[in-house]
């Protein structure tokens, strides 16, 4: 009975996961106790997501394994000396962004099988919006880290870049802010990869609102077409 019930809510406990995990990434942007609260709150999270999205057997064996070797890098570099960049932090985004966007096909994938679902699965829309801005932030992630005179930063959030969890914040908020094409003017993307990566990243973040939209009114008439006469 609990697994059913869990199961009913699996996406509504994902979203929480998503929400409490983006809201304590903004606060752990330094080294210390909160950066490893924040990445054990992060491996709860990836696992949840594993759990939760792939349901499928073979798909969730691949992806368990994107994400042992993301935590691994993650983990490691909380535990060494040498805090500094170096080609496991592109490993790492990359990973990252892997497991993500798979996670996010997945979802799409359920959407557009069954586009008049219950309130579970606008939930899961929602998820896989989070989930996705979340991913477009591993790539400006990589993009900045490769070549990071394609952005332009204020100086008042610079701070931020010296460590990768501050990164990983920054970068969250900006390509979130992308997606819902409200802007963040301390990031600008002043030339290619950066610019080409806002304009796919704005263009996605269009297309999924109106999924998620479209969910609610899905939604908004099943229960209007249940309802007395």
């Amino acid at each position: 009975m609990i697994r059913r019930a869990v199961g009913e809510r699996k996406y509504a406990l994902l979203l929480v996961l998503l929400l409490v995990s983006l809201a304590f990434q903004s606060f752990a942007t330094r080294p210390g106790s909160g950066t490893i609260l924040a990445d054990a709150l992060r491996t709860l999270l990836s696992v949840a997501i594993l759990l939760v999205v792939f349901e499928k057997r073979r798909e969730r064996t691949v992806m368990a394994l994107v994400l042992a070797g993301a935590l691994a890098l993650a983990w490691g570099r909380d535990f060494s000396a040498d805090n500094g960049d170096h080609t496991t932090t592109v490993v790492f985004y990359a990973l990252t962004v892997l497991f993500l966007s798979g996670a996010v096909y997945v979802i799409l994938r359920q959407l557009f099988r069954a586009p008049a679902g219950g309130a579970d699965q606008v939930l899961g829309a929602i998820c896989g919006y989070l989930i996705a801005g979340d991913a477009w932030a591993g790539v400006n992630a990589i993009a900045f880290h490769l070549l990071p005179a394609t952005y332009s930063i204020n100086p008042d959030v610079a701070a931020l870049l010296a460590d990768w969890h501050g990164r990983m914040a920054l970068f969250s908020y900006y390509s979130i802010a992308q997606m819902l094409t409200v802007g963040y003017a301390d990031v600008t993307p002043i030339r290619a990869p950066a610019t080409t990566i806002s304009l796919f990243s704005t263009l996605f973040g269009v297309f999924y609102t109106a999924i998620v939209v479209s969910q609610f009114v899905g939604l908004a008439q099943a229960r209007k077409g249940a309802g007395p006469d």
